[in-house]
């Protein structure tokens, strides 16, 4: 199957990241879609030249080889139910929305219309469109659904600079799991870093000063090394003494660290084992 035509309904920062690189690629863009006039009139000068812009979507979709919603998770199967009702999908189409969460199976209406249907999520979190637009292209692009879609848009993610990962679409929440453990529990594991150092009196800006490097230097090892190899500390040196100063300690702050951190190291003694400098003996230790 051949993709020329590209629609793109939600006019947000990965629609016009994907916009704009669609389009310096060679894709034909049919148009932009969006509720509000205001993020259209925003995304199409940031694309450039001359851009189609629609509040109707339909007027595009029905237009396109690839259609791609790229709206909120929420709005996603309406906006789909909606285009559908008003004849915007039709067979020989390929219908994707960019959820990283949500299957390709909640396009259903456009299914019913005769196109097929996937989901092509960017793993990659992006702060703003200039942003995106810079980083997008070299991205993970996730691909699951109708097997007849994958090899086009896995040409297509390869045509923007990205790298296709096809996965089973049964296969998405644990997919899905993975990137908010690696992305969203980072930032929450920080912040728990930044609390016990306020709580020791160190300010936030002084914390950021102290651990930021720290966080980096840790994600290269992991980079070079992969996760087993990079692994420090008292746990994959079976320090027990630290370990139960650090649980003592950490009673005193709040309940919930000691909990965060109990949690954590047991699955850091399996690590530890694996790197082969915590022997099973001292990792039970530590367990206990």
């Amino acid at each position: 199957m051949q993709v020329n035509t590209v629609a793109i309904v939600g006019a947000g920062v990965v629609g016009t990241a994907l916009a704009s690189l669609l389009r310096e690629k060679g894709y034909t863009l049919v148009g932009l879609a969006s509720r509000r006039e205001e993020s259209l009139d925003k995304a199409a000068s940031i694309v450039g030249g001359e851009v189609r812009t629609t509040t109707a979507p339909q007027e595009i979709t029905a237009e396109a080889d690839l259609v791609f919603l790229t709206t909120s998770d929420s709005a996603i199967q309406e906006a789909c139910e909606g285009i559908a009702d008003r004849g915007g999908f039709h067979p020989g189409q390929i219908v994707v929305h960019t959820s990283g969460s949500l299957p390709s199976t909640i396009l259903r209406a456009a299914k019913e219309k005769g196109a097929l249907i996937a989901s092509v999520h960017p793993l990659q979190s992006f702060a703003d469109v200039k942003e995106a637009v810079k980083i997008i292209s070299a991205s993970i692009f996730n691909i699951e659904g109708d097997q007849e879609a994958i090899p086009p848009l896995m040409e297509l993610v390869k045509t923007v600079g990205g790298k296709p990962l096809p996965i089973e679409t049964r296969q998405k929440p644990l997919y899905h799991a993975s990137a908010v453990v690696a992305c969203n529990f980072l930032v929450t594991l920080v912040y728990f870093s930044y609390q016990l150092f306020e709580a020791i009196g160190i300010t936030e800006a002084d914390a950021a000063q102290a651990l930021l490097p720290l966080v980096k230097g840790t994600v290269n090892n992991i980079e070079h090394l992969g996760p087993v190899k990079a692994l420090t500390g008292p746990i994959a040196r079976g320090d027990v003494g630290v370990i139960r100063g650090h649980l003592g300690a950490l009673k005193t702050v709040d309940p919930r660290f000691t909990d965060i951190y109990r949690t954590i190291s047991r699955l850091t003694v399996e690590i530890g084992i694996k790197k082969g400098t915590l022997s099973p003996e001292k990792g039970e230790e530590i367990l206990q």
